[in-house]
């Protein structure tokens, strides 16, 4: 039996990993990054890496406006969803972020996705923070896609 001195260990939380944080500065003013970022035609052209064929179905941007990205990528459908929490042009962004067809891309249930856009004097830095995970591999692989976005992201804003 414990006494009262002795301590419990802690109960694991739903969320055990630690956020994805990735962050770039571009030499791009913030109305065109984050442009780039809520404009649909802008949007498939660095989201989805060049082995995918994306399409923008929905992107309803207000707070508790939905948005809904598909593709295909390799021959394998896919698809992410969520619903807009804070909508601050050209300032942030706060989503919830879902695979409702295809759980075995990411977590059982919805994440969430803050993107910052500040203003570096001619530059503009984004931060991504991507947190919920509950487990290491979707975080990881997450932490790969971001990234790579970021990347493409940047080869569109940056360009004359």
């Amino acid at each position: 039996m414990d006494s009262p001195q002795t301590p419990h260990p802690p109960q694991p939380s739903a969320q055990s990993e630690a956020p994805v944080r990735v962050s770039r500065t571009f030499e791009a003013n913030r109305q065109r990054v984050f442009r780039a970022w809520t404009d649909p035609e802008l949007l498939i052209r660095w989201f989805a890496d060049e082995d995918s064929d994306m399409t923008v179905r929905a992107l309803d941007l207000r707070v508790g406006g939905r948005y809904r990205f598909e593709g295909v990528k390799s021959g394998q459908k896919w698809a992410i969803e969520g619903v807009f929490r804070e909508v601050k042009p050209p300032e942030r962004l706060v989503y919830t972020w879902g695979f409702p067809e295809n759980p075995e891309f990411g977590e059982p249930g919805e994440t969430t996705v803050t993107v910052d856009f500040r203003e570096r004097g001619k530059a503009t830095e984004v931060t991504v923070t991507h947190e919920g995970f509950t487990n290491a591999v979707a975080r990881s692989e997450h932490n790969k896609g971001w990234i790579g976005c970021l990347d493409r992201l940047g080869s569109l804003v940056t360009r004359n």
